[in-house]
This record gives structure tokens, C-alpha cells and sequence, in this order.
């Protein structure tokens, strides 16, 4: 009598009522993820749990797992996939961040995304943006686009490598891909009081050419400023072979700088004085997008995915040797 009610419990848990409560859970999920305050993990985990506990259950009470070990094991493959898909959202981290060319990551993020067993704080990676080439070919509009990086090993060796898109520079097990966010970013010298840095500024995304919004910024002594870029006129021929770093050595422009009331037109190497200093802009750089991905599971998923096909192959492959002994049987009678 005691066994009896933990008994008829895993039973409930195996009824395919809740299978379908899955699907309907899932759904509604997504919808509430879908808006802006709905959280993916939070929306996911429950109907994964349910899941988990389905399949299990359904797998402890059916016979015919029992005997049929191709069956039993597609289904402990889908419960382990089950399984790592919700461990991967505790775990998983998803960010971008924007570097400068010759600039490196610090732990600055733009899009900060984790579940609620990844670290806290400042990502463990140290990396450094060495510019990025765009490769055109002689016909159509697509264009692959590969960036070099620099880090030091764990040895405390100077390490380059070029990635991209489909190429990540993986870290501590974390994966660097480039995106197709970059732009331009000038690069100023400010002085003041026999003090002297070194700083830039992200200019939106306009590698279309056209003059982009004003972005504002501070300056050092904390005056806010904004900086316009201005291109030259462009001869409208098609980029063909290769460009490095969006042609920011090579294309003609002017840095619109607005200071308070003042606006002062600036090209490479030209100095403005302003009250506490002055302030030179030394040349037009490039910054690059990256998306910085962590997920432990990814292999395994894989791995699962690989053995319930492998299983599924195995089920059917004997149902259908099966089915021809049987044909063979058969005919002979």
C-alpha cells in the first residue's frame, strides 16, 4: 500500500495528456517571451521540466521499452536532448560588444544576455580588434567579411588569428563571431595640463556613405560634444576585390565638431583649442560588431541528436528485415 500512490503518480506523469500540456505551454511561452518583458528562460523552463518528467515517466512505466531496445533508446536520447535544451538556458550566456581597430575588449558589453546560473560580472576574455577586410566578388551584392584578432594564450604567447561569421575565436569556451555591424570611428587626442589620452568615438553604422546622425559624447573634463562625419563625394563604382577597415585610411572626409555653441570643421591631424585643452583628431579608424556566444550543451545536443537518428535508423531497419522475413514466410507457404 505504500508503493501505491508514488506509483500511480509516475503513471500520471506518463499520461500523454501532459505531453500535449507541453505543446500548449511551449506555445503560450513564446508568445510572453515574444514581448518586450518576457523572459525566454523563465518561458521555456517549465514546459521542459514537464517534459523531462513525461518522458521519463513514460519510459519507467512502458513495458515495451522493455523489450524493444532500439525504442528505449531514441527515447532516452530525446529525454537527454530535452534535458541539455533546458540545462543549456541555465547556463548560456549571449552578448555583443563594439570594438575600435587596434583597441581591445574590456569587458564593455552593448547586448548583455545570461541565464540565471552564468557567471556574474566581467566576462574572463581579453581580446583585441586588428582590423577587418571585406572581400567583394567581381558580380553580385554578397561579400564575406573576416576580422584579425589578437589575445595571448594561457602560456603568455601573442596569439593572431582571422575569424568570422562562420570562423569563431573561441576563449575559455566562449565563441567570438564577427557580425555585420561596423562603421567608422575617429580616433582624437586630448590635452590638457601636461596630461595627454588617447580616445575614440563609434560612429553609427552608414557604410552606405550617406552623412550619418550626430553622435554625442563627453570629453574628457566632462563638456558634452557631438562629432558629424562627413564623406566626399564617391565615384557610385561598386566596391570589387577587397577593402580594409571600410577604407578609413584611404576615403576623403571632414569631422564635424560641436563644443557648447562652437562648431569647428576638422581633417586628420588638425588641432582645435578649446577651454581646458585642446583637442586633435588624429585619424578615422574602424570598429567591428562581435556577438559573443557560451553554451556547454552544443556538442552534446548534437550528440543526441546523432544517436536518436542512429536509433531511429536501427528501429526501422529491423522492422522492415522483419516485415521481409515475413513476406518471405509467406510466399514460401
Amino acid at each position: 500500500m505504500q508503493l501505491a500512490a508514488p506509483r500511480n503518480l509516475v503513471t500520471a506523469l506518463a499520461s500523454p495528456k501532459l505531453t500535449v500540456a507541453f505543446f500548449v505551454l511551449m506555445a503560450a511561452g513564446a508568445l510572453w517571451a515574444a514581448q518586450a518583458d518576457g523572459n525566454a528562460t523563465v518561458a521555456t523552463l517549465l514546459p521542459l521540466s514537464l517534459l523531462v518528467l513525461n518522458l521519463a515517466a513514460a519510459i519507467a512505466t512502458t513495458p515495451r521499452f522493455r523489450t524493444d531496445l532500439p525504442l528505449l533508446a531514441f527515447h532516452l536520447a530525446l529525454l537527454a536532448f530535452v534535458a541539455l535544451i533546458g540545462a543549456g538556458r541555465l547556463i548560456y550566456f549571449d552578448g555583443a560588444t563594439i570594438l575600435t581597430s587596434g583597441t581591445g575588449f574590456e569587458g564593455k558589453l552593448v547586448v548583455d544576455r545570461r541565464g540565471p546560473l552564468h557567471r556574474d560580472g566581467p566576462l574572463p576574455l581579453r581580446f583585441a580588434n586588428g582590423g577587418f577586410t571585406e572581400h567583394f566578388p567581381d558580380r553580385g551584392r554578397y561579400h564575406a567579411t573576416y576580422n584579425l584578432v589578437r589575445w595571448r594564450d594561457d602560456a603568455g604567447r601573442d596569439r593572431v588569428a582571422e575569424i568570422g561569421d562562420d570562423r569563431p575565436l573561441v576563449l575559455d569556451g566562449y565563441r567570438i563571431y564577427t557580425t555585420p555591424r561596423r562603421g567608422f570611428s575617429p580616433l582624437f587626442l586630448w590635452e590638457a595640463e601636461g596630461a595627454s589620452s588617447y580616445g575614440t568615438v563609434q560612429l553609427p553604422d552608414n557604410r552606405g556613405f550617406e552623412i550619418g546622425p550626430p553622435v554625442e559624447w563627453r570629453l574628457p573634463d566632462g563638456r558634452e560634444a557631438s562629432v558629424t562625419l562627413q564623406l566626399g563625394a564617391q565615384d557610385g563604382e561598386p566596391v570589387r576585390g577587397k577593402r580594409d577597415d571600410l577604407g578609413a585610411d584611404d576615403i576623403a572626409h571632414r569631422l564635424v565638431l560641436r563644443v557648447g555653441g562652437s562648431r569647428t570643421e576638422l581633417r586628420p591631424g588638425q588641432t582645435v583649442e578649446l577651454e581646458g585643452g585642446k583637442l586633435t583628431y588624429v585619424r578615422l579608424a574602424s570598429w567591428m560588431g562581435y556577438r559573443i556566444v557560451y553554451d556547454p550543451t552544443e556538442p552534446w545536443l548534437a550528440a543526441t541528436v546523432a544517436a536518436a537518428i542512429a536509433t531511429l535508423l536501427w528501429f526501422y531497419a529491423r522492422l522492415f528485415r522483419q516485415g521481409r522475413k515475413r513476406a518471405l514466410i509467406e510466399g514460401g507457404e
